[in-house]
């Protein structure tokens, strides 16, 4: 069975906003915290929410202290946001493309327009805009409102956000046509428009469509009824575990799409879901990643690669290098146990797997521990303290971004065991590995912070500067210079013309933020092991470069 992601699917620009101001409040101790309604149309975003203390509000007039109030991506009518304005603090999350709406509606009753939105009646979103239009709005969802319409003169037509294009299109000819004069705004948001043609081409290459997203979801169900109407199998889903896999394996190739409040990490547990049934290999490289074995190989390998450059040759140096190995996955997977209730806010997938496998991970712990003292003690026992320090770090540092940090602070430390072996080479090829780290931490936060999830404060992203994503890009871009500097200063001091080898890291480094600037749907644990790329390739140049240069 093969599987196909649609390119454009999940959380649209107006839900992302809304869960991200929800995320910003938590952050920021704004509390306590309601939304005006569910805040997405999907159960398991609503769950978190609800463990995180995000309480939703039925109505205006409900007994609850004084807070701050979310207004969901729908928006609400003027009125009851002007009584939630009297009660609470409000953060307006009405997606933009709504206001838009709302705005036209507003405009054209005051120059004595009718308004015919064409939508659900009973949509949120929907209602929102009609109170917008005093008793001059009217829906249409059928043929059969049509019917019930007033003779119409002087009117604009709009649409729900998420309506269908072509369901737009035949109900406002009608309309024209039963009562000429009227003006036409096509509202419907472009991410609709793609989202759905995105199934259609899905259609075209898929013998089956699995759509996820709650099955109240207006969206949702339209996705699906597409790729019904496009004669495929459809499976609407609203978690992997409702998934029929035996029937599903019948088909060669299934598509995956989602609706517009489906959140990326649900995605990547249900592609999981599909990809690890009866796929043995898939399961085994799936742990590699959920255990940080390629964090714990990458800073191996970043260590491995700089001593490849020195020319003197270390005693013991095997000892070390297992210490490092055992150590940082010691104290990786011992961080992850302490805090994997924090992974079901934003990476289920990893939570459930240290659950499942908590005897396991147990018997690693204990001989990874045993496996790091005895390297500790026969290279040098005053590494043994090495153990304490960090393992105490570990602990202390558990619930603040400092913790992030630790990589950096574990790698000087490390250095300093290797003073008597230091030249001036050797430290300024360590001043490459230093931004690397810091690069690989960086790209693994704002790849989880597209899971559309809720993070902890402990992410450096949320904690230092409080700035947008937008801004970490630039920081991930100003790293490779910091990451390339050192090689340009060795090029100019020293002549060894071998370091330029060094420089195809770089088209490896842009990689990795292209593709996190690109959002791939549903493939968290490839991207993640691309984090383990440019130390693999840095360990093989050294190893080139220490062949010429010595």
């Amino acid at each position: 069975m093969k599987i196909k992601i649609a390119r454009r699917a999940g959380f649209c620009m107006g839900v992302r906003r809304a869960v991200n101001l929800v995320l910003k409040a938590l952050n920021s101790g704004q509390t306590p915290l309601y939304t005006y309604g569910p805040l997405i149309h999907n159960p398991q975003t609503l769950e978190l929410l609800s463990n995180l203390g995000v309480r939703p509000l039925k109505s205006v007039s409900e007994a609850v202290p004084e807070g701050y109030c979310v207004i969901r991506a729908h928006g609400v009518p003027p009125t009851e946001k002007s009584d939630l304005e009297r009660k609470h603090k409000v953060i307006d999350g009405t997606c933009p493309r709504v206001l838009k709406v709302q705005a036209l509606a507003s405009q054209a009753v005051a120059s004595g327009k009718d308004v015919v939105i064409i939508g659900d009646k009973d949509h949120a979103e929907v209602r929102g805009i009609l109170g917008y239009c005093g008793n001059r709005g009217y829906v249409v969802s059928s043929f059969q409102d049509i019917e019930t319409l007033p003779p119409l003169t002087n009117y604009l037509i709009l649409s729900q956000t998420t309506q269908d294009e072509e369901v737009f299109e035949v109900l406002s000819q009608e309309i024209l046509l039963r009562f000429p004069g009227g003006e036409v705004i096509n509202t419907i948001c472009n991410a609709t428009e793609v989202r759905q043609e995105e199934v259609k081409r899905l259609c075209k290459e898929c013998s089956a469509i699995v759509v996820i997203g709650g099955k109240f979801s207006a969206n949702t169900n339209r996705l699906a009824q597409i790729a019904e109407a496009e004669g495929k199998k459809v499976f609407l889903v609203e978690r992997a575990e409702e998934l029929p896999v035996d029937e599903l394996k019948k088909f060669s190739v299934v598509g995956i799409t989602a609706g517009a409040s489906t959140p990326n990490w649900l995605i990547n547990e249900v592609v999981d879901y599909l990809k690890g049934a009866g796929n043995p290999l898939y399961l085994l490289f799936r742990s590699f990643i959920l255990l940080n074995l390629h964090e714990v190989l990458s800073f191996f390998l970043l260590l491995l690669g700089l001593l490849l450059i020195q020319p003197a040759s270390i005693p013991k140096i095997e000892f070390l290098l297992l210490f490092t190995l055992c150590f940082q996955f010691f104290r990786k997977n011992l961080t992850d146990f302490l805090q994997k209730e924090t992974f079901s806010s934003y990476y289920p997938l990893k939570e459930s797997f240290i659950t499942q496998n908590q005897g396991k991970i147990f018997f690693l712990l204990g001989i990874t521990l045993i496996g790091a003292l005895l390297s500790a003690f026969l290279y040098h026992p005053r590494l043994i303290s090495l153990i304490i320090i960090f393992t105490l770090l570990n602990l202390l540092l558990l619930k603040s971004s400092f913790l992030a940090f630790l990589d950096l602070l574990f790698y000087i430390s490390l250095l300093s065991y290797l003073y008597p072996y230091w030249n001036e080479l050797f430290l300024w090829v360590s001043l490459h590995v230093l931004p690397s780290l810091f690069f690989i931490q960086l790209y693994k936060e704002l790849l989880y912070l597209q899971s559309d999830g809720f993070l902890p404060r402990n992410f450096i992203i949320l904690s230092f500067l409080r700035k947008g994503e937008t801004f970490w890009y630039k920081v991930l871009k100003l790293l490779l210079l910091f990451l390339f500097l050192p090689f340009f200063i060795i090029l100019y001091k020293f002549k060894l013309y071998a370091f330029l080898f060094y420089f195809l890291l770089l088209p490896l480094y842009m990689a990795m933020i292209y593709l996190l600037k690109k959002r791939p749907l549903g493939q968290i644990i490839y991207l993640e092991s691309l984090g383990l790329l440019p130390p693999l390739v840095f360990v093989l140049l050294s190893f080139l470069i220490s062949k010429l240069i010595w």
